[in-house]
């Protein structure tokens, strides 16, 4: 695919970014973010459109599942434009500061797709990186107003 950038971002930031991009991939694609509990049945969650439209996610945790395939499966509004493999900040999330703090630290790689998202806040991460537990189960996701394709 074509590089789609917006028109602000010059030629030498873009080709940072798909340096960054590459590098990343290589390290990121097989690691997933894990909270302390597994467990197996289903969640519901709740992700929250920049348009006021709230979007249930009703997913199996079977210990390999993301957040990311639980919104994908719900035709949640988000570009994933990587497939999932931490190479881009288009599943960039906005999780509540309790549900954030259960999970454990972001990847290098993570944070580094993440210096690249749009209303990058306190609470943010790739919901590719985060493995369904039992712990989702109720849990509201609020997508930013934009997400910027890298790929």
């Amino acid at each position: 695919p074509t590089p789609s950038f917006s028109p602000d971002v010059s030629i030498l930031h873009g080709a940072m970014i798909l340096r960054r991009l590459a590098a990343a991939a290589a390290q990121c694609s097989a690691r997933r973010l894990h909270t302390t509990r597994r467990a197996f049945g289903k969640v519901t969650l709740h992700f929250h459109e920049p348009d006021g439209t709230v979007v249930e996610a009703v997913e199996e945790v079977d210990g390999k599942k993301t957040v990311l395939d639980a919104a994908l499966n719900a035709d949640v509004d988000i570009e994933a434009a990587c497939g999932g493999e931490c190479a881009c900040s288009t599943c960039h999330v906005i999780l509540d500061q309790k549900m954030y703090d259960s999970l454990t630290e972001p990847s290098e790689e993570e944070n580094d797709m993440l210096d690249l998202a749009f209303e990058l806040t306190d609470t943010s991460r790739l919901c590719c990186q985060i493995v369904l537990t039992d712990e989702w189960d109720g849990q509201h996701l609020k997508l930013p107003s934009e997400s910027m394709s890298q790929l």
